[in-house]
Order: C-alpha cells, then structure tokens, then sequence
C-alpha cells in the first residue's frame, strides 16, 4: 500500500470493521472468576418469576450490538451503563454517550466487552468489575525497551513518543502503516515499531519480524516495512514469500542470513511478546502515546495535545 491512501478513508474503514486482527483463542471468560454453567440469572436484585407480570422491553442503543442476549440480560446490561459514566470523559453515563451519533472507539470496544460478559453469564457486580478493570488497564502508563527497535524520528527532540506494535500479515496493519507514519511526521512524534506477530492466525508472520528486524541492521527496515505490507497477499499466500519480498526490498541476503543466525534478532521478538503479554495485548495493531494505549481513530486528537505526563 502506498502513501496515498487518505487518512480519514482508513479511520471510516477502521470504524466500520473490528479494527484489529487477533488470534483464534477459546471463548473464555474475560475475568478470572469463571461463570457457573448454564448461564444463571445474574446477582443483581432482578426478578425473574415466569409467572409474574411482564416486563418492559429493554431499549438499548443502537450503537451497541447486543447478540442474543435476552430481556433479563439486556436489563443486567442497561443498569451497569447507566451506573458508570462515559469511559471517554464526557459528563454522561455510559449508556448515554453510546447513544450518540458520534461514539468513541473506547466506548464502543467497553461497550461490546459489556455484552460478552453479560452473554457469559457473569452478574451485574462482576460485569462492573471487568469495565473497571480493563479502564485501569488503558489508563495505566507503559513502559517499553526501545533497543534495537527500529524507529523514525528523533528521539531526542520528539514531542511524543509513538509505538505500534503489528503484524505483517494483518490486513488493519497494513491498512494503519501509512497513516500512522504520517501522523507521526506531521505532530513531530518519534514512532517505534514493536513486533507482535499472531502465528496461531498468520504462518508466516514471525518469520516476517525476523526478517524485518535483521533488515535494520543494514537500514532496511523501512523498505521492508512497506514493501512487506504492499505486497500483504504475496506474504500471506506463498511459502518462501518472506526471503524473496526481502530480496526485492534491497537487502543483502548474505548479510540477512548472517544476522538471522544470531541470537539477539529473535531475542528482539521475544522480547516485544514479552512486553504485549505484560500488557494483556492480542490484537494488533495496537497503539500507545507518551505510554497510554490509544484508539487508531483517536491518533490524532492524542497527538495534538501535550505530552501527557
């Protein structure tokens, strides 16, 4: 993919799609207390007499896709929005910010993990828990080992500190790189690129962050970079594709398999894992600003405001 792709054609595009590409995982509960069996009738106060009288119909925006929840779920979903306010900082409850025309990345992604932990069978308590949870988790700063990592910019006068961590088969990677470099160049950030390669959905894409790391030793990186991504197909579909798009990008193949052979250019991916374990990260790509993980959609916005402490 080349430079010219629009930037707000990809942010509708991101919006109109899960915006990540993540590994095939169980459908496993999202906390650590695991939900009895059967899907019970959730703790919090509701009555749930088959014989009683009926009850009103739940309305929920329309913003939020709700599944097969039931009337009785869907209750336990209303009262926990209504309870917390906007996870994006305006003065309204949850429920009311998903209700307007423009909702944020963050209360939609809080929004869909709502669902999933109500559809899990977990109850009003737990399912707070979980939001609460997960907007720590985002609001926590990280801290990241930038040795070796390749990088553009400069560090030492940069007025942010940009880091993607991406997959080169990824098809919302690739869809992010370009844009994303802009941004970086127009708000003078210095963007780092950490390596989270999906093997359980993407066969060839740890061999891809080999290759692209021992690529910057020789300052090839970023050819890499894009010709990888502009030719996402070809990596995805043929074995061997890896060495012979490295080879069209200008790198020296004698020299690759020398770096390849050492030991610190995997070191360099495990330790990228090491650092998106730590960070619950699954998906990608995944974003963060002076430390705070940010929406793709929400990049620029971030980017024009002071660097945050």
């Amino acid at each position: 993919m080349g430079r010219t792709i629009g930037y707000s054609a990809v942010v509708l595009g991101f919006m109109l799609s899960q915006c990540v590409c993540q590994n095939n995982r169980p459908d496993e509960p999202i906390t650590a207390t695991s939900p009895p069996p059967g899907r019970p009738a959730p703790d919090d106060g509701v009555t749930r007499d088959a014989e009683g009288p009926a009850k009103a119909k739940i309305e929920l925006p329309a913003s939020l896709d709700t599944g097969d929840l039931d009337d009785d779920e869907k209750r336990v979903l209303g009262e926990v929005l209504s309870e917390q306010y906007d996870p994006c900082g305006t003065p309204k409850s949850f429920l009311e910010s998903l209700k307007g025309d423009d909702v944020c990345r963050l209360a939609k992604d809080l929004g869909a993990m709502a669902v999933k932990s109500v559809s899990q069978g977990l109850s009003k308590r737990q399912v707070t828990k979980v939001l609460l949870e997960e907007t720590a988790r985002r609001a926590k700063k990280a801290t990241f080992d930038f040795t070796g990592s390749p990088f553009e910019g400069d560090p030492a006068t940069a007025k942010h500190v940009m880091v993607k961590f991406t997959d080169f088969q990824c098809p919302y990677c690739k869809m992010a790189s370009e844009p994303a470099r802009e941004l970086a160049k127009k708000y003078d950030a210095v963007l780092y690129v950490k390596m989270l390669p999906l093997d359980a959905i993407h066969k060839h894409s740890h061999e891809a962050a080999r290759v692209a790391l021992a690529a910057n030793r020789q300052g090839k990186f970023w050819k890499v970079y894009e010709h990888f991504f502009e030719n996402q197909d070809t990596l995805s579909a043929e074995d061997g594709a890896v060495r012979k798009l490295a080879a069209e990008a200008g790198v020296d193949m004698a020299q690759l398999d020398k770096d390849l052979a050492d030991p610190a250019v995997e070191a360099l991916v495990a330790r990228d894992l090491a650092e998106s374990d730590k960070l619950q990260l699954d998906g990608t790509p995944t974003f963060f600003v002076d430390g705070y993980v940010v929406d793709y959609d929400n990049l620029e916005t971030v980017l024009k405001a002071p660097k945050r402490d």
